[in-house]
């Protein structure tokens, strides 16, 4: 049995017991579902990466020049979808969009084949961020910068465009929201009568274990994780300095009890420190409605810093790592073809100097284990692109979105392929 990538066949039957707990509700099915199928979506693949006509020989013209496209308008009319029953890839294409909100989809297998015509429904997706501070550094050089919620929306946008999404900012001060107050307003726009299938939140308020154990005087260690999350849940709502938590808390759970599914990153607190794991646990993941996302490596194992590990907590994973990618333009930061976010001036200067590096140079230094070619780090990756050091990022961030994007598109294509 696999089991977030660990064979728990192999564990005790305490340990099988507990996860088992966790798995076996429907929520919990579609988390292993999902589960099986993200290592084939690793986006660090080079199989995943730029796109080559030759990945399409049974094409049509029309599909071949949708799939291979760049513009901003087609990179918005096509996803991948790994389907859980074959394991194999397809294509969706977008063909046409119906008076009653439906879309029309062209189906096709993984080398461009077409199989089938479908109808599907878009999903209603609120996406929570801080879309206001240029946080997240686009060059190695922090010259361009774009909030962090502009890198999950592009991520979620390009993994899943065939939803409805809605982006709310969420970042302190200037009279935006908090996470916890834009629950409250949604949970009241649903019981208005709106439909909202799913939340993607990628924040976290973190403490380690050791804290939380200080903190409200409890047991965490020897005790079963389902326990656990009893505990920690009683813990937290008796504690006066918790408010906020305690009122996300309700909301979540209200959420929950109206069918919405919230998607919550775990959180990128966990540190070896001596050679001991420190685990951190991300508090919004202690109501029963919150479904964490953690993050895997390139290994497809469970990210050394994805934190809140416990399956009770975070039943679900995708690859958390981002390429943030020169190319001609502007950066790429999905995958696939063409671009994201356009240069800056001086980001486009930048680019002109990188794509005169020379990777063969004898003139190539190294200091502190990075290589440097007149002054511009470079790093060797992917059949031999280079690219600017500090462009590979990871974070429970970026696997949330993709998380929430693969569970609608799941829901919208299980009953047709």
């Amino acid at each position: 049995m696999q089991i977030n990538n660990k064979d728990y066949s192999k564990c005790s039957p305490y340990i099988r017991a507990e996860n088992q707990k966790v798995f076996s509700s429907e929520d919990g099915k579609i988390a292993r579902t999902l589960n099986k199928t993200a290592p084939y979506r690793n986006p660090m693949s080079p199989i995943n990466r730029k796109p080559l006509e030759g990945f399409y020989p049974d094409a049509s013209p029309e599909d071949l020049k949708l799939l291979l496209s760049g513009s901003q308008r087609d990179v918005l009319k096509k996803c991948s979808y790994v389907n859980p029953k074959d394991l194999k890839t397809y294509n969706i294409l977008l063909k046409s969009k119906n008076k009653d909100g439906t879309l029309n989809v062209r189906i096709l297998d993984d080398y461009g084949k077409f199989i089938k015509e479908a109808q599907i429904k878009p999903k209603k997706v609120i996406v929570l961020d801080n879309f206001l501070n240029a946080n997240i550094p686009l060059t190695f050089d922090n010259q361009q910068q774009i909030p962090h919620g502009e890198v999950v929306k592009r991520i979620i946008l390009r993994s899943n465009p065939f939803n409805n999404y809605e982006f709310i900012d969420i970042s302190k001060g200037d009279g935006k929201l908090n996470p916890c107050e834009a629950l409250e307003a949604l949970l009241q726009r649903i019981e208005a009568g709106e439909k909202i299938d799913a939340i993607s939140g990628s924040f976290a308020q973190e403490l380690s274990e050791d804290a939380l154990e200080n903190l409200f005087k409890i047991e965490l260690k020897n005790k079963p994780m389902v326990e656990q999350k009893e505990t920690l849940q009683a813990a937290a709502n008796s504690y006066s300095g918790f408010k906020e938590f305690q009122n996300m808390y309700r909301s979540i759970e209200r959420l929950h009890e109206h069918g919405v599914k919230i998607f919550i990153g775990a959180g990128n607190s966990n540190k070896i420190i001596d050679g001991k794991t420190e685990n951190a646990l991300n508090l919004d993941l202690f109501a029963n409605g919150s479904q964490g996302v953690g993050a895997l490596d390139n290994d497809n194992k469970i990210a050394g810093y994805s934190a809140t590990r416990k399956s009770i907590f975070t039943p679900h994973y995708e690859n958390g790592d981002i390429l943030i990618e020169y190319r001609r333009g502007g950066f790429n930061i999905s995958g696939g073809a063409g671009i994201d976010v356009p240069y800056s001036k001086q980001t486009n200067d930048l680019y002109k100097e990188i794509k005169k590096l020379d990777i063969k140079s004898k003139n190539i230094e190294e200091k502190d284990d990075q290589k440097y070619y007149k002054g511009i780090p470079v790093k060797i990756n992917y059949g031999c692109y280079v690219y600017p050091s500090g462009v590979l990022r990871g974070g429970t961030s970026w696997a949330t979105p993709r998380r929430v994007a693969e569970y609608t598109k799941y829901l919208m294509l299980k009953d047709v392929i």
